[in-house]
């Protein structure tokens, strides 16, 4: 397998509802900073990631430098990777052939599609059959977005249940899953792209730099 960074979901229960869930919660969850994607560069605007789990549902941290986000699309699928945006890579089954892509803008617009790619040999560029299915609509997918002193938070949830192509209903302490967490950075005229685990190529589909989850 190509080289590629691990990160160590750590398990947290009791955890609240949406509406009461922010970035303290994610105190004891391993921090990462984004890099940018093609070259692997600090980028830009620094962003910090974080992921955590319970029994139930997968949890994600973004936070981003950013004092006034730009977004305009506020209804749900509409195409909110042309503006600012976190996006959420995750698959389950670690082929990179199909996987589940989540996106929130500061808007907290959300964005949702489960992807078939048909990844080259080499696994560096999305295959000829690329498509993704925005008519999956997972109703467990969840997300705040918020802006203060200069920083742009949100935060997400999705239930395992609604993550179907997994092995088993929820992963057990020991399980790997791949994925990654992106972030697009939007001036009004130009995106920048950074991620957790670089691509070295302009397109987020190149899955075989997808990292490593392992779930303790």
């Amino acid at each position: 397998m190509i080289d590629v960074p691990v990160y160590n979901i750590r398990k947290k229960d009791n955890l609240p509802g949406m509406d009461l869930l922010n970035p303290t919660y994610f105190s004891n969850a391993d921090k990462v900073l984004m890099v940018e994607t093609v070259n692997g560069d600090a980028p830009q605007q620094k962003c910090e990631a974080a992921l955590m789990y319970d029994s139930n549902s997968l949890y994600a941290l973004f936070i981003c430098e950013e004092s006034l986000p730009l977004a305009v699309y506020r209804n749900h699928d509409d195409p909110v990777y042309e503006e600012n945006a976190v996006e959420l890579f995750i698959d389950p089954l670690g082929t990179g052939r199909v996987y589940y892509e989540l996106e929130v803008n500061p808007l907290n617009t959300r964005f949702d599609a489960l992807i078939i790619n048909d990844i080259g040999t080499n696994g560096v560029r999305r295959g000829k059959r690329f498509q993704g299915f925005t008519g999956w609509n997972p109703a467990s997918f969840d997300s705040r977005s918020f802006v203060e002193d200069g920083t742009w938070c949100v935060v997400l949830k999705i239930d395992f249940a609604d993550l179907f192509i997994a092995s088993a209903s929820a992963p057990k302490p020991g399980d790997e899953w791949r994925g990654n967490l992106f972030r697009i950075d939007y001036d009004g005229k130009n995106q920048r792209f950074d991620s957790w685990s670089p691509n070295f190529v302009a397109d987020y589909h190149s899955t075989s730099r997808f990292g490593v989850w392992k779930f303790c």
